[in-house]
């Protein structure tokens, strides 16, 4: 699921709408017995949490069980990173201290897709920061507060050299990491990216990082291409001005894609992309609607394989770490506004104008 993505039906709501937004003082949570605490160092906004502010539970799209609405007691943010300053247990004192990044979810490690190591797939996952399946909470633990607890062995290590602000994006470029992993890239293959906000623009690296010949970055904003062009893309493509079947097969001289990854997942750039695809290439749905679209199976001929990808799995943020910290992914050129917890106010405002105010990624720090 590209958490970028705000659908179409909302947006018009969203600006119009007026909105307040007040800080509540709740207790500091303890940590249970396999549980830290955590004391956040920053937290990304994500598109979803504009959606949860709306009142939409992105998670009851796929996910039996998920109510349509976030509950109330929620806590918002999973993009998160920090400091561990107290543990549930003494066998996990050595933890004290730690820097860390944050896997936001748990799975239940019982069901058919856990025992075949396909936990990100898992129907019963608690989730940090969202989801409708926690019970037994005051409040549902999420990074938009000074403290939070974590299962002890969602706390991953970072490196100096990674800052807290940095660390926000691995929950990100983790997914970044499955989606390109679910490609097969080989090296030699063409890759185009369809929507580079943050999502977009961390697929690209890896893409480039992973063996990708040529990376083509395709955008209706003008500042994500411009980063996209930093961030190596070979092409960047503004798609306001031409439909992108006609971009990518001139750019491909009417050959196509072997890989396109699309983080909009509209009818219309489902149906482009398809259009725009090599024969024997794979097109990556980043992003999940309610959207239902008429398909001419003729698009999927020639071997073509659609394929989508969710979370991701947990040593795929090991990677994540792994390329943030060598310098193989770089996502500070992304990170354009920072605020702190108490100006979360003004943070959404932007995030809901970010046209306006040519945003990508906006932090909190408490």
């Amino acid at each position: 699921m590209s958490r970028d993505t705000i659908p179409d039906r909302m947006k018009a709501a969203i600006l119009e709408a007026p909105f307040t937004i007040k800080l509540r003082s709740i207790p500091t949570p303890k940590p249970r017995f396999d549980e830290i605490l955590l004391k956040v160092a920053a937290c990304g906004i994500c598109g979803s949490d504009v959606r949860y502010f709306m009142g939409e539970n992105p998670w009851s799209l796929h996910t039996l069980g998920i109510a349509e609405s976030i509950p109330s007691n929620t806590i918002l943010g999973h993009e998160v990173s920090g400091l561990i300053v107290d543990v549930g247990s003494a066998d996990l004192e050595d933890m004290i201290g730690s820097r860390v990044g944050v896997i936001a979810f748990k799975s239940c490690g019982r069901c058919y897709y856990c025992s075949r190591g396909l936990h990100n797939l898992c129907g019963n996952m608690l989730h940090i920061g969202h989801d409708g399946r926690w019970m037994d909470r005051d409040y549902i633990p999420g990074g938009y507060a000074e403290y939070m607890p974590l299962w002890w062995d969602k706390a991953h290590p970072i490196p100096g050299s990674i800052s807290f602000e940095e660390a926000t994006q691995l929950d990100g470029l983790a997914v970044a990491v499955h989606a390109v992993g679910r490609a097969g890239i080989k090296p030699g293959d063409t890759v185009a990216v369809v929507g580079v906000g943050p999502i977009g623009l961390m697929i690209l690296q890896v893409a480039r990082a992973m063996g990708a010949c040529k990376v083509i970055a395709l955008d209706v904003r003008g500042k994500p291409l411009e980063i996209a062009r930093d961030l190596g893309a070979d092409s960047v493509l503004d798609v306001s001005r031409m439909s992108i079947d006609n971009a990518l097969m001139k750019e491909t001289g009417d050959i196509g894609v072997d890989v396109i990854f699309d983080t909009v997942c509209s009818e219309s750039t489902i149906l482009y992309c398809l259009k725009s695809l090599a024969r024997r290439g794979r097109l990556i749905l980043v992003a999940l609607s309610r959207l239902d679209i008429k398909l001419n199976l003729l698009y999927l001929s020639g071997e073509r394989v659609v394929t989508s990808s969710s979370n991701n799995l947990y040593h795929e943020y090991t990677v994540a770490v792994d390329l943030l910290s060598s310098g193989r992914v770089r996502v500070k050129p992304f990170i354009t506004h920072i605020f702190k917890l108490d100006e979360v106010e003004e943070a959404f405002h932007v995030a809901i104008h970010k046209d306006e105010y040519e945003a990508i990624k906006i932090i909190l720090k408490p």
